[in-house]
């Protein structure tokens, strides 16, 4: 680790953190494209990043999903009494309950739109126009989210039981909110208690690509999720030029799963310069 991660962590005395290995993540990305029909794995809407959370949430849970929704059900269930993780209080926000009940919401913002508008542009043989976006901070993004939240506390309120863990998960996509904690090891000590409604009892945000945390209505704390290496010679994958890690197992899992669709998640950040005015006339 850099002096300077050293110093971006000292903020974060005290931040509850739950690591998985990297071969889990590996584990996750082949378990679901094994267990999970392939209809309905190619069903998830990637341009919501309902992918990413059934691959983030197999992953920490340690189980593949017992149902994605095809038929207007919530988006992912888990049978929970089948996990042998000892921190679901922290990653569902219950303890004792037999299964786990997920709906997945983006955040709302012009970047799929103009990622659609960019494929045309190709298809057409033009030039694509410049995406902008301005940075934010992680506690705007979760800000945000109020409103998608809400939708997906009313769709588990109509779809699920309170006898069930009642799970949140919002995707937020970096082009339409950079955040300034992007390079930051850690970024959940710097969120504040967000306001639920009481039909969630845990809410996942994935601030995409490169961190995750969830909140526990029952803790009341954020926990920061990392990926990484307990064993001294461990070494992360390799990674295609301007890749997060995450990304590229969210590759091995759309390669692996038959979904030959673009996920406007997976691409490379490079650095770059826009055209000058006269060369934009």
């Amino acid at each position: 680790m850099s002096d300077d991660s050293a110093k971006r962590l000292d903020g974060g005395i005290g931040t509850h953190v739950i690591a998985i290995t990297y071969e889990v993540m590996d584990w996750a990305a082949e378990a679901l494209s094994v267990h999970v029909p392939a209809d309905d794995l190619k069903k998830l809407k990637l341009a919501a990043g309902e992918h990413l959370a059934a691959m983030l949430t197999t992953t920490y849970l340690g189980i593949v999903p017992v149902a994605v929704d095809i038929h207007g059900g919530v988006d992912l269930v888990y049978r929970v009494a089948d996990s042998n993780c000892d921190a679901l209080s922290s990653l569902l926000g219950r303890n004792g309950v037999e299964f786990a009940d997920f709906e997945v919401k983006s955040i709302p913002g012009g970047f799929r739109e103009h990622d659609a508008a960019v494929s045309r542009a190709l298809k057409r043989g033009e030039e694509p126009g410049a995406h902008s976006a301005m940075f934010v901070s992680a506690n705007d993004v979760v800000e945000a989210a109020q409103s998608m939240i809400a939708k997906a506390a009313k769709q588990l309120r109509d779809k699920s039981s309170p006898d069930r863990a009642r799970v949140g998960f919002i995707v937020s996509h970096f082009f339409d909110r950079p955040y300034v904690e992007y390079l930051d090891p850690m970024i959940a000590h710097t969120l504040t208690a967000p306001m639920l409604p009481d039909e969630i009892d845990a809410m996942w945000v994935y601030f995409a690509p490169s961190h995750l945390v969830v909140w526990s209505a029952v803790e009341q704390r954020w926990t920061q999720l990392l990926l990484g290496s307990f064993r001294e010679d461990g070494a992360a994958p390799e990674v295609d030029f301007g890749m997060e890690l995450l990304q590229h197992y969210e590759g091995l899992f759309l390669e692996r799963a038959g979904v030959d669709r673009p996920s406007p998640f997976f691409y490379g950040l490079g650095a770059g310069g826009l055209p000058s005015t006269a060369d934009a006339e």
